[in-house]
């Protein structure tokens, strides 16, 4: 019996800095990971989908799109194979797997490589991969294991024409013509990837937008964006059955149309990964989605037992499961825990990316709450223009009582990165005249927020002197 302080089950986001801040607080850490040293987040979701978006953009060229007379970047899709993506992915995973490692190692942190499952409530047995068995001791145990793409039964997966997200990114070859299904997240990302290598791609959905939490204006500049890049987008469609005729799959709507194509993605979502966990014999309860049910805390329904990142549920990021990490550990040894933040930005890296924190123009008129607008395009923006990148729009809703901003949406190239100005000054409870009466670099991307918070401003002072007018 091997006694510790800390045993935390995946070595995700979440699991890393749960682990870590514990080691930082003076205890003594296992960390549990069932396949390799950085999860699902490193080897087959996050870090290597947003590296594979890097080496086609690059490969691809197109990011100078803008300065081709005919607007559409030159490509020769055969002169681009698998090996050629996975060349930088295999690199990257390479490289932050040994960054991790080191971490670990330099915190003290005891490492076991096997697969975890519960035995009571402070008992942890792992299989090894030699074979061997441990049975681990622990006051507190952090569970971060993630999650896993949803296979429903009614689909044929076979890994090689019907992926899950996990599959795609193993492909063994670049399909001429691929059907996605599902405009969430993962789907919207991987169809925008595909189109710019110039596959042929359909994306199907039941909703009638695409991405429909998205402020709409914004899912509609995608939509466009995707479009021109020879997207087709199949709205308000239902699939009935899969069938993979030989080298192809045919897929059959609700309305008896098909269509075929040589791969299909199945982007249905995901679900928690608690299979092997045997999480029964510690009482822990799930919710009907399937999830670990937390408190505040990220307790779990026994005290001593703490949850976070994707198996808990949404948002699903691996940036708040970073800080759910940490939080719970301070949460569990210390008095010190640090507030979250309820507010935090989105990150969708389409092609082009989106990025957005706080409130939609739709959930400001369910909540009747007064707002503004104000707008800035790409075009308009002289790095934009520079880097040949005039496709975009800056949006800012702001209070039309006090100005103070309430949300900002970005799409465009830095979407990802600019969106933390916002962030700051959302948490600050910042006026929107903040962005006018500060310099920005010129030209930056930055830039934007003046040019937008002033269109804003604008907007207000001129219904306000047409009032005054009357």
């Amino acid at each position: 019996m091997n006694n510790y302080d800390a045993i935390v089950i995946g070595s995700g986001p979440a699991g890393q800095k749960a682990a870590i801040a514990s080691a930082k607080l003076g205890k003594k850490v296992a960390l549990l990971e069932a396949w390799d040293i950085g999860g699902s987040s490193l080897h087959t979701a996050t870090i290597p989908s947003k590296t594979l978006r890097e080496s086609i953009l690059e490969l691809t060229n197109y990011r100078s799109k803008g300065f081709n007379t005919n607007n559409i970047p030159t490509l020769d899709r055969n002169e681009i194979s698998i090996t050629d993506l996975n060349h930088r992915i295999n690199w990257v995973k390479s490289h932050l797997k040994a960054t991790i490692k080191h971490q670990l190692k330099k915190n003290g942190i005891d490492l076991f490589i096997g697969h975890g499952r519960f035995l009571d409530t402070e008992s942890i047995e792992v299989r090894l991969r030699d074979g061997d068995k441990r049975i681990l001791k622990g006051n507190k145990i952090f569970l971060a294991t993630g999650s896993t793409p949803r296979k429903p039964s009614d689909i044929p997966f076979d890994g090689k024409r019907v992926l899950t997200s996990t599959d795609f990114l193993s492909m063994d070859e670049i399909p001429k013509s691929m059907i996605v299904i599902g405009a969430g997240i993962i789907g919207c990302e991987y169809a925008s990837m595909m189109c710019v290598l110039g596959v042929k791609v359909t994306l199907i959905d039941r909703h009638p937008n695409l991405l429909a939490f998205l402020d709409k204006e914004i899912a509609l500049h995608l939509q466009v964006a995707l479009e021109e890049n020879n997207l087709t987008f199949l709205c308000e469609k239902e699939f009935e059955s899969i069938k993979i005729l030989g080298k192809q799959v045919e897929i059959t709507m609700s309305d008896k149309t098909s269509i075929t194509a040589d791969k299909v993605l199945i982007a249905s979502g995901r679900e928690a990964n608690v299979k092997n966990l045997e999480i029964q014999k510690a009482n822990i309860n799930l919710n009907k989605k399937g999830y670990i049910d937390v408190s505040k805390n990220f307790q779990t329904s026994q005290e001593n037992i703490y949850a976070i990142g994707d198996v808990i549920g949404g948002p699903c990021l691996a940036s708040t499961a970073y800080i759910q990490g940490a939080f719970a550990a301070n949460c569990a040894f210390s008095n010190n825990a640090c507030k979250t933040m309820n507010i935090y930005p989105f990150g969708i890296y389409t092609i082009p990316e989106i990025s957005y924190i706080g409130e939609t123009e739709e959930s400001l008129k369910a909540k009747n709450i007064p707002y503004e607008v104000g707008r800035a395009y790409f075009y308009e923006i002289s790095r934009c223009i520079i880097t040949g990148n005039k496709t975009g729009l800056c949006k800012l809703l702001f209070c039309r009582k006090n100005f103070t901003l309430l949300g900002a949406h970005i799409i465009g190239r830095g979407a990802t990165e600019v969106i933390h100005i916002a962030q700051l000054a959302i948490s600050l409870n910042a006026k929107i005249h903040y962005f006018v009466d500060h310099v920005f670099n010129f030209p930056t991307y930055a830039e934007m927020y003046a040019l937008a918070a002033r269109n804003g401003i604008n907007k207000v002072l001129l219904q306000k002197n047409e009032e005054n007018i009357v």
